[in-house]
């Protein structure tokens, strides 16, 4: 009975060995068979810098497709900064504090390290890879081929959940951290449309643009499509009109309002996740507490978070009412 039972054992032993072994093969060939499969992704990202014990925080939004990239970057407070364009053949900038463009010939100003598609290439050209199978992530540490002293290689951590990246460290050839890049909200191989990557809408945020991930629909059908019962203003600015109703597909289903006047526009973004209010300035105002950061004004009503933010031509007054009009 013993020697039966110590056969049962042995035999669990094994099975759950080649399970655990399985598991780790297909985490790796899944994580392999996304990268080999990347035609083109979006991705918002969180950078931080580190350099002479100072650490320089921005945060980005990603659009890569065969070969081409969009880099949207935002200073500490969420303002726009600039807008940097790879169509294939020639990088551009647009900065928009003096609202012009320039040809960047120095790839060096360009931060195309905290790329997705940058890691991806290193992975193809590196000879030697260390992978780390962890409990939550998936680990690949690649050296860069074309590397310097600040970069030397660097470390993806991949989700078991849905082998999409989360995070990339890079470190010099010290062994110090010189960036960290957290990703959020990735997609692999959206639709993308080619006027993204050209000089032409260079001046535009896609934050100010209906891109792929949005769909346009009727207000009578927005429950239909989120779940999520709207609410609109009362108050708005004079002359701004709401020009369009969209679903961001790619954030939780959120429902995006667009009021423009001319050029200038502001945006209600409404969604169910969990605010914890992170790098925002608390306050209130009349019966509501609202979060601020640069020209973004956050508030919870009952569960339903709110966001409103313009291109910086109204007043902080003026979202204040907005922002009461909305409860």
């Amino acid at each position: 009975m013993k020697r039966l039972l110590l056969v049962f054992l042995l035999m669990m032993t094994i099975a759950f060995t080649g399970c655990m072994k399985k598991s780790h093969v297909d985490v790796s060939s899944n994580i392999k068979k996304s990268l080999d499969n990347l035609k083109s992704y979006t991705s918002d990202a969180d950078v931080e810098l580190h350099n002479n014990k100072n650490v320089k925080k921005y945060s980005m939004k990603q659009f890569y497709k065969d070969g081409r990239y969009r880099m949207e970057i935002y200073d500490e407070s969420d303002k726009p900064d600039k807008v940097i364009v790879f169509d294939g053949n020639r990088s551009y900038v647009y900065f928009s504090k003096v609202n012009q463009t320039f040809i960047e010939d120095n790839s060096d100003n360009i931060p195309a390290y905290s790329l997705f598609a940058s890691f991806v290439t290193n992975f193809k050209k590196a000879g030697e890879i260390k992978e780390e199978d962890g409990e939550e992530y998936y680990r690949i540490d690649v050296p860069i081929p074309d590397g310097n002293t600040f970069m030397y290689n660097e470390v993806m951590e991949f989700s078991k959940k849905d082998y999409k990246p989360s995070s990339l460290k890079i470190y010099d050839i010290k062994g110090k951290l010189f960036a960290e890049i957290r990703y959020k909200n990735f997609m692999y191989n959206p639709k993308l449309e080619d006027g993204l990557f050209t000089q032409s809408d260079i001046s535009t945020f896609s934050r100010y643009m209906n891109i792929q991930n949005d769909l346009s629909i009727d207000i009578k059908d927005v429950y239909k499509y989120t779940g999520i019962n709207p609410v609109f203003p009362e108050y708005m600015p004079k002359n701004y009109v709401l020009v369009n109703v969209s679903i961001d597909m790619s954030n939780n289903n959120a429902i995006n309002l667009t009021y423009l006047s001319g050029n200038d526009i502001i945006k209600i973004v409404e969604s169910v996740y969990t605010f914890d209010g992170k790098g925002f300035e608390k306050k209130k105002s009349g019966n509501i507490t609202y979060y601020k950061k640069g020209n973004r004004y956050v508030v919870d009503r009952n569960g339903l978070i709110i966001d409103v933010f313009s291109n910086g031509k109204v007043s902080s007054d003026e979202v204040l009412m907005i922002l009461n009009s909305l409860i």
